[in-house]
This record gives structure tokens, C-alpha cells and sequence, in this order.
């Protein structure tokens, strides 16, 4: 039985998702995103780096949602499909264009963060083979 706790912490895992998900999407939909001041040159692909980093780390929260499958080729394939749909989707803006370098940059935010995840995995399981031989 879920517990209040349990509700609202589900509900801020899935909330996370669904705000990236959704940000990306009313950016991508933007004729110009003239609110970002030009620092440096490829800001953009910093940006879409980033922002999908921030999307398999928001997948990766919900992963219990990859019932009957293994959670991370399911997640960074949907991540993936989810990359050319938005530059598809950005094709059809006026004033944005479909780019290949975009694409790049979403695929490169989302490795990075399948990296992250088992650069993670791994720092835990190390801590619980500690554990156990420290335990015996």
C-alpha cells in the first residue's frame, strides 16, 4: 500500500518528466528564442546538450514506468526517437530549421547521461560489495 509519501514523491518523479518533456517541446515550437543572450559560439548545442541530459535523467527517475523491459536501452531509444521527433517537429516552426548538429548535440546530452547514470550504478554497487565484506 502506497503511503501520502510514496504519492508525492511519485508525482514529483513523473511531474520532472512531464516539465522536460514539455519544455522541450514549447521551445522547439518557438519561431526565435531571441530571450537567450549569445555568449559564445554554439550556445545552442551547449543548450540542447544539456537539455536533454536533463530528459534521460528524468527518464532514468522514472524508470519503474519500463515494466517487462530493461530500463536503460528502452529509455535512451525513446530519448533517441524523442530527438528526431523535436528537430521533425522544428522543421515545420517558422524561423527554425531541422539540423542535423541539433541532433547530435540531443544525442550527446542524452549519452552523457546514460553515463552518468552508470558511472552511479556502479559508485553503488561498489558500496555494497564494501558493506558486505566489511559486514563478515
Amino acid at each position: 500500500m502506497m503511503t501520502a509519501k510514496s504519492y508525492l514523491n511519485t508525482a514529483a518523479k513523473r511531474g520532472f518528466l512531464l516539465l522536460m518533456l514539455g519544455g522541450i517541446f514549447y521551445l522547439s515550437d518557438q519561431p526565435s528564442l531571441k530571450v537567450i543572450p549569445h555568449l559564445f559560439p554554439h550556445q545552442d548545442k551547449v543548450l540542447h546538450t544539456g537539455m536533454f541530459f536533463l530528459l534521460f535523467i528524468s527518464m532514468i527517475i522514472n524508470r519503474d514506468l519500463c515494466r517487462g523491459f530493461h530500463p536503460v536501452p528502452v529509455l535512451f531509444a525513446s530519448g533517441v526517437i524523442y530527438a528526431v521527433s523535436d528537430e521533425i517537429h522544428q522543421s515545420f516552426v517558422p524561423g527554425r530549421d531541422c539540423s542535423a548538429g541539433d541532433l547530435i548535440a540531443d544525442i550527446v546530452g542524452l549519452t552523457i547521461g546514460l553515463f552518468v547514470y552508470l558511472y552511479y550504478c556502479n559508485v553503488q554497487l561498489k558500496k555494497t560489495e564494501s558493506s558486505y565484506w566489511d559486514s563478515s
